[in-house]
This record gives C-alpha cells, structure tokens and sequence, in this order.
C-alpha cells in the first residue's frame, strides 16, 4: 500500500515537472536587467538620469492624488525627505529594514549606483533650498528665464523668433512641451540654455511643476474661464472663508501669528500649516476643523465654519491644494442667493456672526443684508470709502466685478431671489 501512495506521488511529481518544462511557469518571475558594460558615472542629472528611472518604476504607484504610502515622488519636496533621512538609498538598495522598491524585481547595479552618486554629489545642495510647493510664474519662473534665457530670447529678433518676455508666446512652449525638452536638453529639442550646461534640477523641477500644474493664466489678470462647480478655488473660496474666519487680530493674521500659523494668503497658509495635498485626513488644517474636543476645535465657537465649509476645505486639500482661481463673476444674471450671498458669506461672515458681531453688525440672513444694504453700509464698506469701515477687514478689496454685482443688486431694489 505504501509503495502504491509512494508511487503515485512521484508519478505526479513527473507530470509537474513534464509541464513546466513543455508549457512554462504561468507567473515567470521578473528577472533584473544586467548592467551595460560602461556605466555612466560623469553625466548624472535629476532631469536626465534620476527622473527617467523614476518615471519608469515608481510613479505608478508614486504618484497622483493617492500615492501610495502617502508618498508622492512627482513632489520634489518629498524626494528629498527621502534623499535626507537615506529611505531613498535603502529602498534601491534593498537594505535589511527597507521595503524593497521596485516591488518584484531589483534596478539593475548601474542605475543604483548612478542615484547613490546623486544622492551624494547633487542632491544635498538643493535638499532645503528647492521651494516646489509655491512655485509661481512671476516669483519662480520667470527670474530663471530671466537669467538664464532671455538674453538670446528677447528683444526685436528673439532667437527662434521666441520672445520669453512675450508670456503667450512662452505658454505655446509650455503647453506643447518644448520648453521642458529644451531645458532637459532632451533629444530633439533645440537645448537651452544654447551655450551653457543645462539648468540645475531645482530650476528644472519647478519649471516642470508649473508647466504640470498652471493654466498659463497671464500673471497678475484675472483668469478667463468660469468657475467649475466641481472644483474648489483657493482664491475664491477658500482663502476669504480662512481670512474671514481665521486670520482675525489676535489669532491667525500675520501680527498675532498664533501657534506660529499665518492664514492670510497662499504662501503662508502652505508654510506655517501642515498641508498635504491631496489627503484632508493628514492636513492639519482640515483636522483642527473637525476636532470635536471644545478646546481643540478651529476656529472657536461661536465662529465654528458650517460643515459646508469645512467640506469646501477638504475638498479643495483632496483636489491638490493648488493656488488656483476662476472667473465668477456675471453682471447679466445677478440674484442674491447666487451673486450677493455666497460672497457675504465667504468674506464677511465670520466677523458679522454670532453673539458679538463686529460693529454690532450682523450679516446671518437675508433682512439683516437688506438692512446695511439700503442704509449705505454695505456699498461704503466693500468700497472702501472714506467714512466707512472697510470690508473685508483682514483680506483684500472685494474684486471690481463682484462689487458691481452687489451695486447691481441694490439698484435692482435688493430683491431676494
């Protein structure tokens, strides 16, 4: 009996052994690709060598709105806390510790040599001076063009027949992806800077995160294009709800700078507050706005946001925390519940609520709007006119176009509709 049972194990074990050998294992592990006998050790750049890799093994699962591990590595900021505390180094080299990265398989030796090399020669120099979370055209962008490109491409012959001080011509290269293959010096492209060695991979990854991430709106106008109701503005909506709400003398305006938190515009809200695009739950300013420890709650009762506008932040977090901005504006269908309220709201309210409102003002509802809207109150304050106290008090002038609404309306006889 037993050498039956003996006999028909091995028999199976043959057939096993017969079928992979004819058909092949169905999931035929990943085999490491060999380093090239010449590795190159000279030529190291983030933008040539280190992003490529990346690009290829990581970002799929490293990037977006839910990296995981709440690790985007298309954020340069979080590359290099990784370059910092050696995860980085750990993870390619898949050390005793570390989760391996790539899952599956190892780089090959050339390409973890080639980012151990960057890691200590480059990435040191720029760990803590590479600002990518405010990167601007006119604060970032533009003074590296400035320095580094528009001496050939400016002017009345602008090499190329590109002039960089012309911001729509510098939008056509942005968006068709000629600026990035110019500055990465990639092949194809006509390299730039023309007679110099490419750009550093500071310079390099915020021109990248403009390009990825801005509107080509012109610096300093108004953006052309409505506002989508599916998405949450930081001009428009978010920062008048913090100034109005937060920013107030002895909490969170740049004089009282309680806790040591700013909230008067995009900068300082992304600087003094812990904010990580894309996840509410792990941004400290969404948390201290559903804390339900009385103490702990922001900003204090009475002034508490509505879970509309505590929602508004989350999703404004969820959707990237960009410094973002829309036209809102309609003087042709101007109604109280769609033009005047929601910008009250926004930028007045926290001040005109609760038991002691700011001037013994109230702005809670509509008859408490129709009273300060046909004294004069309303239209003196959001004016800025002599004699009246100007409003929003803590943030800037109400837009030309949204006073025009209101003034509108008030013509209109303050109807509520």
């Amino acid at each position: 009996m037993m050498k039956n049972k003996l006999l028909i194990s091995m028999t199976g074990f043959l057939l096993v052994i017969i079928s992979i050998t004819e058909y092949g294992c169905k999931h035929e592990p990943v085999i490491p690709t060999e380093s090239p006998e010449t590795c190159d050790m000279e030529n190291i750049s983030f933008a040539s060598t280190i992003e490529p890799v990346l690009k290829n093994n990581c970002y799929g699962c490293h990037s977006s709105i839910t990296p995981n591990g709440g690790i985007d590595l298309t954020d340069f900021n979080v590359l290099a806390e990784l370059v910092v505390n050696g995860k980085l180094s750990g993870v390619i080299n898949r050390e005793t510790g570390y989760s391996p990265m790539p899952p599956g398989f190892a780089l090959d030796s050339c390409t973890v040599k080639q980012i151990d090399r960057w890691i200590a020669d480059t990435a040191a120099t720029i760990i803590g001076d590479c600002d990518t979370l405010n990167v601007t055209y006119t604060g970032t962008v533009y003074p590296i063009l400035q320095a580094n490109c528009n001496s050939c491409h400016s002017g009345t012959s602008p090499a190329g027949g590109l002039d960089f001080t012309d911001y729509d011509q510098l939008a056509i290269i942005a968006q068709n992806g000629a600026l990035m293959g110019s500055i990465q010096h990639l092949e194809g492209f006509s390299p730039m800077p023309q007679n110099a060695d490419v750009l550093d991979d500071c310079s390099i990854a915020q021109i990248g995160i403009w390009v990825r991430d801005t509107t080509y709106t012109p610096p300093g106008g108004g953006n052309d294009h409505p506002c989508d109701p599916d998405t949450a503005y930081f001009q428009n909506q978010v920062l008048p709800l913090l100034i109005s709400n937060c920013a107030t003398s002895g909490c969170h305006d740049a004089a009282s700078h309680e806790d040591g938190v700013i909230l008067v515009d995009y900068t300082s809200v992304m600087q003094t507050t812990e904010v990580k695009p894309g996840d509410p739950f792990d941004s400290e300013l969404y948390k201290v706005l559903i804390e339900d420890e009385g103490d702990e709650i922001m900003p204090p009762a009475p002034a508490s946001l509505t879970m509309g506008q505590i929602d508004l932040v989350k999703e404004w977090i969820q959707q990237g925390a960009l410094d973002n901005s829309c036209d809102d504006c309609d003087t042709t269908n101007v109604t109280f519940s769609a033009s005047v309220w929601p910008a009250l709201e926004t930028n007045c309210m926290g001040c005109h609520s609760g038991a002691t409102p700011a001037g013994n003002i109230p702005i809670t509802n509509f008859n408490e709007v129709f009273e300060i809207a046909n004294n004069g109150k309303l239209l003196g304050s959001i004016r800025h006119n002599i004699g009246f106290s100007p409003m929003p008090k803590n943030g800037t002038k109400l837009s030309d176009c949204k006073i025009k609404e209101i003034e509108i309306w008030i013509a209109d006889g303050t109807p509520n509709n």
